[in-house]
């Protein structure tokens, strides 16, 4: 059987979870990496046998079924690396609502069986 004490321990979990998806933050998905690319001049030191080339970091991100790659410049790489955090936070704390979700539903159903009884 499921308390109320339960259940409004649940339903204010799930309050905090919404007030926290409810915080106003810039949020972007996607996800980075670096590449590295030759830069195509024949006398820059990327262009020698063995080099990598030139480090750049893009962010990839997927939109209607599309890839997308934006190469990121130095002074925007921390805000979007920031913006792509906050979307990873924003997405974990919507799987944990939709848990506490779902056993706020199963101990309302509990509390319900045993406190509607079927006339005798």
């Amino acid at each position: 059987m499921a308390t109320p004490k339960e259940i409004k321990q649940t339903s204010e979990r799930v309050t905090q979870l919404v007030n926290k998806l409810l915080k106003p933050q810039a949020m972007v998905r996607g996800s980075f990496s670096t590449v590295y690319r030759r830069c195509g001049k024949p006398t820059c030191w990327c262009a020698e046998p063995g080099q990598k080339g030139h480090a750049s970091t893009r962010i990839t991100w997927t939109e209607n079924g599309i890839s997308h790659t934006k190469t990121l410049k130095e002074q925007e790489h921390r805000h979007f690396q920031k913006a792509a955090e906050a979307y990873r936070t924003y997405r974990r704390y919507r799987r944990q609502l939709r848990s506490e979700e779902k056993l706020l539903e199963e101990q309302l159903d509990l509390y319900e069986s045993d406190a509607a009884k079927a006339p005798q």
